[in-house]
């Protein structure tokens, strides 16, 4: 991402302040192993020290300006006597937002990023900083709304500088920031979900992301980093198997225990017979700390839209997981009402106007949401089903299926079911024509007002932080599946929804169809396309947006089921780093464009494509010269969802092979 995009996100996002603090530490001071519980500016006003931000360091005398995401390592040694502030924020994305910009910063995480450097103009910045930070000492709301505007001066002479020093933000290595975090604290009780928390990213991602620089995925790597430890404690040391245990991560002896044998494949008794005072061969290399010593644990934040305040008691921030739903217990209450009614009114001739069918018991005239019937019904039944926080009851056969994905909605409609809601950008998608008949549509602003009026059973959203205070208003209407972006697959993803629809042979068909479809195809077109490249590529703002496998504009088909190569530059910086989409430059298209091109305006900003398309790069690309340059549809290539794959697919061989 490029100081341009950077800025332009800054722009989408809404500032929660965390906190404001001044430092001041004297010679040979020390801070090790702090690590950022938010996104946050270190600016530095005098003095002289080494600051490291995870592996980086920067050497500071006087004016310096550090900016780190979440959980990123922050160590700091003191030459000098040194004075800074330290501004603690929380980006998010201001509602309402397109689909897209809530992908691209999930993808993206612009707030993550790192940079530093020794500002032109540090009167100014410092200035603002001091103004900043007495406001925000103050106990006055007016004068915290006060600090709140001086943040963001602060960042706008920030980026101005930035732009004119052409200092470009850096993304952070995930992985990296990981495997220290378990490497130093491997006695605690550690989760994959908390590690992915703490870096604010998906736990596929960074799973994926670890897999492709250790070879391992992170918790059999911090399995074996507490194993090495074990067996060291067990050979250097006579401490009873309990204490160990503690001290390596493990709850008791026999949990140890366990793991032990099946890593080593001895238990741990035997193990340190035979090897006492022996220095066990190490199984993998060890990041060390810098200091022998353990730290102490830093004071915490409660990170979310409600909260901010230290957690004194040094106890892990609360990750919140979804038991039976909310409405479960609403849906028991309404069905006591109901019953408790029904009866009182059986003795009367018709009473209820109830009459039972082939599916139960039912109840005639119109159904409203939370009525219920005097039989259990299939209906009427629930399941469990797991999303991105945990297992939530749905129905067996959602009735009133709202759908605010955007991009995945078309599953649905590809299964027969035609949700009661959608969200309104879907409306855009041209693949959908004829399908939407009579289907509402809200805003990305979700409006929980808006959904309770149509009375579903069911709702479907994209997992995001930056909207979950809205999805707990939504939890209260119906049930709410929360889908991670990225996660499934297309053909998974299509199975999941054939899940919560209660359709799954139907989803199963259309995969066994999809996959005939690919199998008739791919021969012809392996065949036509050889070793040439094809690459993906949409005009923006800034420049040109090269996408990957997984990212739709057709990049599933191009690239996963048809196998076809992309340009080695596309290749390593996008598919083998599992990115869905990178920023690239004009002046360097001739080394991306590929020997075919799957192209259109990307839409999402004022961008104007002729300034690629128009240019002289363009033009005489081999690619737009030999035809090989096709014009995806600029409003459906957004869209990944089953129908719109079907219509691509569609495009794509008609492009190759010239036949539909």
């Amino acid at each position: 991402m490029n100081l341009n995009e950077h800025i332009t996100l800054w722009n989408h996002a809404s500032i929660k302040m965390m906190d404001v603090r001044y430092v001041l530490l004297e010679q040979g001071e020390v801070v090790r192993e702090y690590f950022l519980p938010a996104s946050a500016f270190l600016y530095a006003v005098r003095g002289r020290a080494n600051i490291w931000l995870d592996d980086t360091m920067h050497s500071v005398d006087g004016a310096h300006v550090l900016h780190g995401g979440k959980g990123a390592r922050l160590d700091i040694a003191v030459e000098e006597q040194f004075e800074y502030f330290l501004i603690l924020y929380k980006a998010t994305l201001t509602l309402p937002a397109s689909q897209e910009w809530v992908r691209f910063i999930a993808l993206n995480k612009p707030f993550q990023h790192q940079y530093g450097f020794i500002p032109l103009y540090p009167l100014s910045l410092q200035e603002k900083v001091r103004h900043l930070f007495e406001d925000w000492m103050k106990p006055e709301p007016l004068d915290k709304f006060h600090a709140r505007t001086l943040f963001y001066q602060f960042v706008h002479e920030l980026l101005w500088q930035m732009q004119r020093q052409g200092i470009e933000p850096i993304r952070p290595d995930l992985a990296a920031q990981a495997l220290r975090f378990m490497n130093e604290r491997y006695m605690e009780p550690i989760t994959l979900d908390m590690m992915a928390d703490l870096l604010d990213c998906s736990t596929r991602y960074l799973t994926k992301l670890f897999k492709s620089k250790m070879n391992e995925s992170p918790i059999r790597f911090l399995t074996q980093i507490r194993m090495d430890k074990a067996a060291q404690l067990l050979t250097e040391t006579m401490a009873p198997l309990q204490e160990i245990a503690q001290q390596v991560g493990y709850p008791d002896a026999h949990t140890l225990s366990r793991s032990f044998k099946k890593h080593y494949g001895v238990p741990p008794a035997i193990y340190r017979t035979k090897n006492l005072g022996v220095d066990p061969v190490l199984k993998l290399p060890r990041i060390r700390s810098r200091s022998a010593i353990v730290s102490s644990r830093p004071l915490r934040y409660i990170d979310n839209v409600y909260e901010n305040h230290y957690q004194i008691s040094g106890r892990e921030d609360l990750r919140m997981f979804k038991g039976n739903h909310s409405a479960t217990m609403a849906a028991a209450t309404l069905l006591l009402c109901f019953t408790l009614l029904l009866t009182a009114c059986s003795s009367g001739p018709n009473a209820g106007n109830i009459s039972t069918g082939k599916g139960g018991t039912e109840v005639s005239g119109q159904q409203s949401a939370g009525q219920a019937t005097t039989q259990p019904s299939s209906d009427a039944a629930t399941k469990n089903y797991t999303d991105s926080q945990g297992t939530v009851a749905i129905p067996v056969n959602p009735k009133r299926i709202v759908d605010l994905t955007g991009s995945f909605t078309g599953n649905l409609l590809a299964l027969g079911v035609k949700p009661v809601g959608v969200q309104l950008d879907l409306l855009k998608n041209p693949f959908l024509d004829g399908m939407m008949d009579e289907v509402k549509a809200v805003d990305s602003s979700f409006s929980p007002e808006t959904v309770l009026s149509w009375q579903p059973d069911l709702i479907i959203v994209v997992a995001a932080p930056e909207l979950e205070p809205t999805y707990q208003q939504l939890d209260k209407i119906a049930p709410v599946v929360r889908l991670e972006y990225g996660k499934y697959s297309y053909k998974d993803l299509m199975l999941e929804y054939g899940k919560l629809a209660g359709k799954e042979q139907a989803a199963q068909d259309w995969v066994k169809k999809w996959d005939e479809k690919i199998n008739e195809y791919k021969p012809q077109i392996t065949k036509v396309v050889g070793d040439k490249t094809v690459s993906i590529l949409q005009p923006y703002a800034s420049g040109i947006y090269a996408f990957g496998d997984y990212y739709a504009r057709g990049g599933e088909i191009l690239y996963k089921e048809f196998g076809l190569k992309a340009p080695t530059f596309i290749q390593e910086e996008v598919l083998d780093k599992g990115e869905g989409v990178i920023h690239l430059s004009l002046e360097r298209l001739p080394d991306y464009a590929g020997d075919y091109i799957f192209t259109s305006n990307w839409g999402w900003d004022n961008g104007n494509p002729e300034v690629v398309y128009g240019s002289s790069i363009w033009k005489n690309l081999p690619a737009v010269k030999e035809n090989h340059a096709f014009f995806i549809n600029a409003e459906g290539s957004y869209y990944n969802d089953a129908v719109s794959l079907e219509a691509q697919l569609e495009f794509i061989v008609e492009s190759f092979l010239g036949k539909k």
